[in-house]
């Protein structure tokens, strides 16, 4: 197996981190799959994503850049992503009354009913995963994903 790391670094248990990120994803969304018998990414994309947020957070004001900082994406991506929610009517867009330059975005009844039904699926999914870890397992996992995001996130600067 080629080695991708930096001279000096060797492999860690005969594993390299990004085979293993992607059989994560991998994994999570067959197992998606399998719990909403809807093709799992439907729920899980990042359109998925923000129905989830605008609904649990629902009666707030949630503009379209409050977004891009909550999932760390690009204005460009997540225009394209509310709009995409807008024209299937899952959200409504509109204008901040007291900056009109800020778009807020709310949840409409559809969002709300899909909201419902995703929710029990990501519990599911979520209690799936961590079952059998001890929280300082999961404690030192979240630390090394902080990490290594913190490490990704400055080559970016």
């Amino acid at each position: 197996m080629a080695v991708f790391f930096a001279a000096g670094r060797e492999e860690v248990m005969g594993k390299q981190v990004l085979l293993e990120e992607r059989r994560l994803h991998n994994l999570i969304f067959r197992k998606m799959r399998s719990i909403t018998g809807d093709g799992g990414e439907k729920g899980f994309r990042l359109q998925g994503m923000i129905v989830s947020f605008l609904c649990e957070h629902a009666g707030e004001r949630i503009c379209q850049k409050d977004l891009e900082a909550e999932f760390f994406v690009r204005g460009s991506t997540m225009a394209a992503a509310i709009s995409s929610l807008e024209a299937a009517g899952y959200v409504e867009r509109r204008s901040d009354e007291a900056d009109r330059r800020l778009k807020v975005v709310t949840p409409t009844a559809k969002a709300e009913e899909a909201y419902a039904r995703l929710a029990s699926c990501v519990r599911d999914m979520e209690n799936s995963i961590v079952e059998g870890i001890s929280d300082e397992e999961l404690s030192v996992y979240f630390k090394v994903v902080n990490k290594i995001c913190d490490n990704l996130e400055a080559d970016d600067q």
